[in-house]
């Protein structure tokens, strides 16, 4: 009998075929694809894989990046998880981790991968795919950093109206403290034991009643003088005044080149957050380090106005405070601008300082903004808006300064005041004497009354207020000329100030122009 047997099925090419369309397949393909060593070698990749990485070509990422590995590799951490997830469990699934390409961009990748046995049950090599998702995740971030600036708005929207309602509850209980104290002052004669302790009540409801001015400046009641401003100028002449009060081993830089620079504000005001943003830089740097401020025309669309304080889209003008001090912490940071919030431990409620600012830009339809990181510093940006017409230059900003050789006596507790009239009158040629308390200034005057030509003095000291040592210095010697600033919170009046013997007054705080106004009009004007 004879075997037959059946010929075997030839395939011509068949192979050759199928191997054509595996490696077109891998070439070709959109998403990133690799086989790795256990060690952790390349020993294949794909066109797009070396393309998400920035090398250009597979066979250059396989020659570079033994040597590229460690920059490449962002979170070492993240990487050995994967890398135990793949042995323990043979596989793994969408695992996000974080690159750095060839050129030094950060990238996003989205790792699927599974590990291939021997026959033995051992691990051969690694193969997978990896799919760039940077921009997904940077959409991710951008939703979550605008969902966290409305939670941040909202909060301090419902902040401001406890504050305006606080302040309201303020106003009604200190009306009636307010003026029966000052009732009581005036019908009481000045040598009274009571007088002093009346003058404590005076003093302490002033100092709320300027806690309540604040308490409106957050809830944005408090409008302010707004009128079309060229915001250089009086950017310059408040650092000038604020650089006396800078450590000696730390620098100013100023860098103001906005063009146009018109807004519609209250220069009072916008000086307050200037100075409250540079207070807090100050105390951020300590003795030694940089403060930079700069002034920038900036415009915002719908989508980068979203990330700054919840803008409208528009022109603006960007004041920004940049520190090199000890910056803060994401948490610290988001509660910046909260009512009493304060870093330092055991210090109590540090003030209002930023919130108030915070309410002074929102009044404005602006904002402010604050970047950090610990160790590496603080960035503060207050934005508002451009106003379309500008402010007529053509004329010089103020008159030139009146010169002399008047000596003139400055009492007030606040040594920054002290310093600023110093710094501005000692260059005219004034002889100035600047003295903190009430007390030591009369004992100063006593000494050489009719050498004096003018005392400038506060309001708010606490042995003596201001028309009380107005009143003293003018029985000792009743041609002395007294001028007199105040707050907004004092309460003096036209006729008090009168029978004190002021012979003119300002409102604080003030700046150069204004205290040359001052000095002008009081050594110009007739003591009645």
């Amino acid at each position: 009998m004879t075997e037959h047997h059946t010929p075997p099925t030839v395939r011509p090419q068949l192979p050759q075929r199928e191997e054509h369309d595996v490696r077109s397949f891998f070439d070709n393909a959109v998403e990133g694809m690799f086989r790795k060593s256990r060690t952790g070698t390349f020993l294949l990749v794909n066109p797009a894989l070396s393309k998400i990485f920035g090398y250009p070509s597979p066979g250059a990422m396989l020659r570079q990046f033994p040597e590229d590995r460690h920059s490449i590799l962002l979170d070492a951490p993240r990487f050995l998880e994967m890398l135990e997830q793949l042995k323990s469990h043979g596989n793994i699934s969408n695992f996000e981790l974080q690159f750095r390409r060839k050129d030094g961009r950060l990238i996003w990748g989205l790792i699927n991968a599974r590990a291939v046995y021997t026959t033995k049950g051992s691990i051969r090599y690694y193969e997978g795919t990896l799919v760039d998702i940077t921009q997904r995740k940077e959409s991710e971030f951008q939703r979550a950093f605008i969902e966290e600036q409305l939670r941040q708005s909202q909060k301090l929207e419902a902040v401001s109206i406890l504050a305006g309602g606080m302040a309201a509850d303020f106003g009604t209980l200190l009306q009636p403290i307010l003026g029966n104290t000052e009732e009581a002052l005036r019908n009481i004669p000045e040598n009274h034991t009571v007088r002093r302790n009346l003058n404590e009540v005076l003093g302490a409801a002033n100092r709320a009643k300027a806690l309540m001015y604040q308490f409106l400046t957050i809830s944005r009641q408090r409008e302010g003088d707004k009128r079309p401003v060229a915001i250089t100028p009086f950017i310059t002449e408040t650092l000038d005044d604020l650089r006396p009060l800078l450590p000696m081993e730390v620098e100013l830089r100023e860098d103001l080149s906005a063009h146009p620079d018109t807004v519609l504000a209250d220069p009072v005001q916008i000086r307050q957050v200037l100075e409250n943003l540079m207070s807090n830089a100050i105390r951020a740097v300590g003795e030694t380090g940089t403060i930079s401020v700069s002034l920038r025309n900036v415009e915002l669309d719908e989508r980068t106005a979203a990330f700054r304080a919840d803008l409208s889209p528009g022109h603006y003008i960007r004041l920004t405070v940049q520190d090199s001090g000890c910056g803060m912490t994401e948490q610290i940071a988001t509660r910046i601008f909260e009512p009493f919030f304060t870093t330092e431990s055991n210090s109590g409620a540090q003030g209002l300082g930023l919130s108030v600012a915070h309410g002074i830009a929102r009044a404005h339809d602006g904002g402010i903004t604050v970047l950090s990181e610990p160790e590496l510093g603080s960035t503060f940006c207050l934005y508002l808006p451009s106003h379309a017409r500008e402010v007529d230059q053509s004329q010089p900003l103020a008159p030139a300064p009146r010169l002399g050789s008047e000596r003139i006596l400055v009492v007030d507790g606040d040594p920054r005041e002290l310093r600023k009239w110093r710094g501005l009158l000692a260059p005219l040629g004034y002889r100035i004497d600047t003295i903190s308390g009430s007390v030591e200034a009369l004992r100063v005057f006593m000494e050489s009354p009719a050498t004096f030509d003018l005392i400038v003095t506060a309001f708010a000291m606490q042995q003596m207020n201001g028309l009380e040592l107005a009143r003293t210095v003018r029985g000792i010697h009743p041609d002395v000329k007294v001028a007199l600033c105040r707050d907004a919170a004092d309460p003096v009046t036209l006729d008090l100030a009168r029978e004190s013997g002021i012979c003119c007054f300002a409102r604080k705080p003030m700046d150069s122009q204004a205290m040359l106004h001052l000095l002008e009009i009081a050594l110009d004007t007739k003591q009645e």
